[in-house]
């Protein structure tokens, strides 16, 4: 199952997109938090929606247990996108010789606003996925397309 936050930066940083980073603890989750709750604004949900901080990293979250992570572990990927207009679909997660690749298509609309974004997308995977090298692979789609 795949979640997707809009987390825009609440300051600036050097960083490369995409980007993944894997937790595969509670303590790794709350570390993940702690390290960046200043850079990203995990607490605002946009379009009514909830923020990450209310569904990933709070106490009564699904995935914030020791049980949660006896079995499983988050993979985040954290794009920018040009426009945040811009939405996403995972395609497919596979694992192949000790890669675990994920496609992600990004939708884009016909207009689009000129607001920098930021994305965190959450993947929930089997723990034995969890050491696996991560590709991601992008690609784009025009929400024109859709459209009959």
């Amino acid at each position: 199952m795949a979640y997707f936050y809009r987390t825009d930066l609440s300051e600036y940083t050097e960083t490369e997109y995409p980007k993944t980073v894997k937790i595969r603890s509670k303590k790794e989750l709350d570390d993940y938090y702690c390290s960046n709750k200043n850079t990203y604004q995990f607490h605002t949900g946009f379009y009514g929606e909830p923020g990450m901080a209310e569904d990933v990293f709070s106490e009564s979250s699904l995935c914030n247990s020791d049980k949660f992570f006896s079995s499983n572990f988050l993979l985040f990927i954290i794009l920018e996108e040009g426009s945040g207009s811009n939405r996403h679909r995972v395609e497919s997660v596979s694992s192949d010789n000790g890669t675990l690749s994920v496609s992600i298509t990004r939708v884009l609309p016909e207009i689009g606003t000129a607001d920098m974004a930021q994305w965190h997308i959450v993947l929930s995977l089997d723990k034995s996925l969890s050491e696996m090298d991560v590709v991601v692979r992008l690609s784009d789609s025009s929400s024109a397309a859709h459209h009959v």
